[in-house]
């Protein structure tokens, strides 16, 4: 398969090591790519010593900081060579094979489709609403097959509370197809496994994001 997984982690040792797990019992041999974002505890030693016994098929790469998920995922596109990219968020574990063929198959009858995966509908502040003249489409990144030909045309995935927004506004507007899956009949996806311990990382800035949006400003 021309695809690299992708898995960030920063400190949720026991989560990624459940998603590679997870992952590696139903593809043994698709190569993937670790990346670790300046954890201060033990997750980078323990995935490097992971990549190590498990080279060429998968991949390390250790941040000195946390350049936070949209730019350690902006990170992976730049790093890989295959054409495509499967994002999977750490605190997702597979339940089901099969799914990256048919995520292939749908990428790859269509020439538009830039991205597969759980789609839903984003406000312009990134909160999820439903479909709309004004709603943006948005595949959930937390297990996302992208064709990266694509996305090296696009606006880079960002430090936001959603991080694909940007981009995937970009890629409507290009006329590229943003493809719905249904990807959680065969991972699930616990949510914020790593925000509910550390947050964003956005500061004042997603703070005021946040009540602009309950006021619909």
């Amino acid at each position: 398969m021309n695809v690299t997984a992708v898995i960030i982690n920063y400190q949720t040792p026991e989560l990624t090591q459940r998603a590679i797990a997870s992952l590696r019992s139903y593809y043994p041999q698709l190569p993937l790519l670790l990346i670790d974002n300046g954890s201060r505890d033990s997750s980078g030693e323990l995935l490097d010593a992971y990549a190590a016994v498990h080279s060429p098929t998968t991949v390390f790469l250790r941040n000195s900081s946390n350049l936070y998920h949209g730019p350690a995922m902006h990170q992976a596109a730049e790093h890989c060579r295959t054409d495509y990219l499967l994002y999977l968020d750490s605190d997702c574990h597979v339940t089901k094979g099969g799914f990256l063929g048919l995520m292939l198959d749908v990428a790859e009858k269509d020439g538009s489709c830039y991205a597969v995966g759980k789609r839903v509908y984003m406000n312009d502040r990134g909160f999820e609403v439903g479909p709309g003249p004004f709603a943006i489409a948005y595949i959930r990144p937390s297990c996302m097959l992208v064709n990266k030909r694509m996305y090296l045309t696009l606006p880079p995935f960002t430090h936001h509370g959603t991080p694909c927004l940007d981009n995937m506004r970009a890629a409507a507007s290009s006329g590229y197809a943003l493809v719905d899956f249904p990807i959680l009949s065969y991972v699930v996806h616990e949510g914020r496994g790593t925000a509910s311990r550390y947050g964003y990382g956005l500061g004042l800035k997603g703070k005021i994001n946040h009540l602009l949006n309950k006021l619909g400003l």
